[in-house]
């Protein structure tokens, strides 16, 4: 005979939460089995290219990287397998990932398992892949001389980690704690070491000054010469005396000593170069200073390029990041100033500067994927974006997004080319419905270049 099992009303409730939150859970669970979590570039022209370099490493090595990332070696960096430190020179590879199509063109998964099982997705402040190598050796970080390295960054917040990604199990695994700096240009360029004043062509406030009574003739170096004040200001004075310091950077600091008390409260002081009223004397000093400053001048020159190098690249790395990210989570950054986030390498390949963070949610779709005819295609590598996260959802058919923001969605075709779904095609779902046809914009020609795929997700940036 069958048996009947009655629950209470309360248990009932309780088991329908249940069941709601397990499938919920399986739902996510879903997500992260669907995404594509090999290591293999969609399109593979479009990866994200390494630069190299070849590293000495017995001495300790600066990398200005062309993304404004500094990459810091100490000598005996790197190890081999026998744990002996490399002596001869290293080959290094570096590439940085700022955005979320930079992610995607690496073929990087993105998903990080919580200690509950839970799959979040990460959210980036940054990241970059780092390796170095022999011919016929492999490298390895040596553990008592840590490579550094300051990446660039577009937050300030501080709630992100440091994780590497493990090449076997090709899950991230957190590593620490980075470390936030923030600079202006006008502070670098303060701090940088100083270009001599050159001289100048006479001005109107130039002078010159003369030892009337010659009762010590300190003077005598200075007959004929003139003076221009570098503020631009008109000096000139009958005094006591008048005292010349060579400030050893092509300026002079000119002391005149007033007749009524040696206070030096009362002393004034201007500072200035050396000046000349014809073009021949010009010409002859300003080869005599070219010469003497050279290498003042080349390390004042070196440094500065430097820092315009790094806020050159600081201002086209920080315009496309905001084509990523809504108004809202750019607020504060400018291109004045600079954020870069310090960590040390613990192992060669991806390093990851992130948090993790839920799907979007409210609303969940089943997308059918078909062409401008109607024709049902097949898309693999496919991807959402929401503005204003710099993550990225990697999905087959089922697809979460919250419809208040701006979403976009893309994948590639069998035949190689880019299917995309924009912000306005989202808002055209029917929301009641469990099934939506997702009509793909598809671009008629195979994409070979970060820059082309840009052009067309992003057609006015």
């Amino acid at each position: 005979m069958k048996k009947s099992i009655l629950f209470p009303a309360f248990l009932l409730s309780m088991l329908s939460i249940t069941s709601c939150k397990q499938e919920e859970n399986k739902n996510i669970q879903n997500n992260a089995e669907e995404e594509f979590i090999s290591l293999v570039p969609p399109i593979k022209e479009a990866d994200i290219k390494f630069e190299e370099f070849k590293i000495d490493p017995s001495n300790d090595t600066i990398i200005y990287h062309s993304s404004g990332t500094e990459i810091n070696i100490p000598k005996n960096a790197f190890l081999n397998a026998k744990g002996e430190v490399i002596k001869e020179k290293v080959d290094l590879k570096f590439r940085t990932f700022s955005n979320p199509l930079e992610t995607y063109l690496a073929g990087i998964p993105m998903t990080y398992s919580m200690e509950n099982g839970e799959e979040m997705v990460f959210e980036s402040a940054g990241m970059f892949e780092i390796d170095a190598y022999l011919p016929e050796e492999k490298v390895y970080v040596n553990p008592n001389n840590k490579i550094s390295v300051s990446m660039v960054s577009f937050t300030k917040e501080d709630n992100f980690k440091t994780y590497d990604l493990d090449p076997n199990s090709q899950k991230w695994v957190e590593t620490g704690k980075d470390k936030i700096t923030e600079t202006s240009k006008e502070d670098a360029l303060k701090n940088a070491p100083k270009m001599p004043e050159p001289p100048r062509k006479a001005g109107k406030f130039a002078f010159q000054i003369e030892d009337v009574y010659n009762t010590e003739n300190s003077l005598k170096d200075y007959k004929n010469v003139w003076f221009e004040p570098i503020d631009g200001k008109e000096v000139g004075f009958d005094s006591k005396d008048i005292l010349v310091k060579d400030l050893k950077n092509g300026t002079y600091e000119i002391t005149f000593v007033p007749w009524t008390t040696t206070s030096e409260k009362l002393r004034n002081k201007t500072v200035c170069v050396l000046a000349f009223k014809d073009d021949e004397s010009y010409s002859n000093a300003m080869n005599a200073y070219q010469k003497k400053y050279e290498n003042q001048i080349k390390i004042a020159q070196k440094e500065r390029d430097k820092i315009e190098r790094e806020w050159n690249a600081y201002e086209k790395e920080l315009r496309v990041y905001n084509t990523f990210m809504a108004k809202k989570s750019v607020e504060g950054l400018s291109f004045e100033r600079r954020i870069t986030r310090t960590m040390q390498i613990n192992n060669f390949g991806f390093v990851n500067c992130d948090y993790p963070s839920s799907y979007p949610s409210g609303a969940k779709i089943h997308a059918i994927y078909v062409d401008s005819n109607n024709k049902e295609i097949k898309l693999h590598d496919i991807v959402m974006i929401e503005k204003g996260r710099n993550a990225l959802y990697r999905y087959m058919s089922k697809i979460r997004f919250n419809p208040k923001k701006e979403n976009l969605l893309w994948g590639i075709t069998n035949d190689g080319k880019l299917a995309y779904f924009t912000t306005e095609d989202f808002n055209k779902i029917d929301l009641s419905k469990k099934e939506a046809i997702f009509k793909m914009r598809i671009h008629p020609t195979e994409l070979k270049t970060y820059d082309e795929i840009m052009s067309v997700l992003f057609p006015n940036k």
